[in-house]
């Protein structure tokens, strides 16, 4: 290479070394104000720049020359074919002047990829937030629905008592109908023939005393039976609102957790783009 001025020829020689500074490599490119002195391929990327190319107008090493101030971008692929991402600074002499740029770049293999599986992070939180708030939501109806259940049982253990008062009265009715009856059948008894109807009236209270207190009994059957179911569904509804309240509790935890993810992968994004 002929007329380089020294600063950029220390620059070429020193490219392959600049290169180690990075555990894939960098690329590393030496250029003077028109075109590439010296292009060194990282591990991963070649972009086959041949000393003296010249670069391409849209090459951002240009811009660079242009304003002075160094740079840091993303070149896409339509460029050089392949997309990285570079760093460009320009080089000046003794006396403060533009003379070239050195350009440092790198893969955005890794890079994408990272943005890639944060985004499908992102997404598979947002998911998973939204599944345990419409799981949360279920667990609240079914707390309430257990509730109004109990209040259900409530008024239905209420009349349960008032049928057990009816229930006695019927019971009284019985006794009384059966004492009525024996009355009347003593009554028969002492007026011989002339009670006859005494003994007809006494024998159909009896029936009716033992149909009714055959009834009461059957119901005071039926009644206790319905009694203890309505027991056991209240033992498995108070259980069902133990468990649903320790879902809560539960489900509270889990949304705190994932908020936190939630906030650490968005920061972590935050992170990526700025690789």
């Amino acid at each position: 290479m002929e007329n380089i001025h020294p600063i950029l020829q220390s620059l070429v020689e020193a490219a392959p070394y600049i290169k180690t500074m990075r555990k894939n490599g960098y690329m590393v490119g030496v250029t003077d104000r028109e075109k590439t002195l010296r292009f060194v391929p990282n591990d991963t990327i070649d972009l086959s720049i041949a000393p003296n190319t010249m670069l391409l107008p849209e090459d951002p090493m240009l811009e660079v020359m242009r304003t002075g101030k160094p740079i840091e971008v993303k070149v896409g692929k339509e460029l050089y074919g392949i997309a990285f991402k570079a760093y460009y600074c320009p080089v000046r002499d003794e006396k403060n002047q533009i003379i070239g740029g050195l350009a440092l770049g790198r893969e955005l293999e890794i890079e994408e990829k990272v943005i890639n599986i944060t985004d499908t992070i992102v997404q598979s939180v947002g998911q998973i937030e939204e599944a345990i708030n419409h799981i949360a939501k279920g667990a609240q109806q079914q707390e309430e629905t257990s509730q109004h259940m109990v209040e259900t049982m409530l008024d239905s253990v209420n009349k349960q008592e008032e049928t057990d008062n009816i229930l006695n009265f019927i019971k009284n009715v019985s006794r009384q109908t059966n004492l009525l009856s024996l009355n009347a059948q003593i009554e028969a008894a002492r007026v011989g023939i002339a009670g006859k109807g005494f003994t007809i009236v006494a024998n159909e209270m009896k029936k009716l005393g033992n149909s009714s207190s055959g009834a009461v009994t059957n119901i005071e059957a039926i009644l206790n039976e319905v009694k203890s179911i309505n027991e056991k569904i209240k033992r498995l509804v108070n259980t069902n609102n133990e468990i649903t309240s320790e879902q809560a509790g539960a489900i509270e935890e889990i949304l705190a957790s994932m908020s936190e993810v939630s906030n650490a992968v968005s920061i972590l994004k935050e992170l990526s783009n700025k690789l």
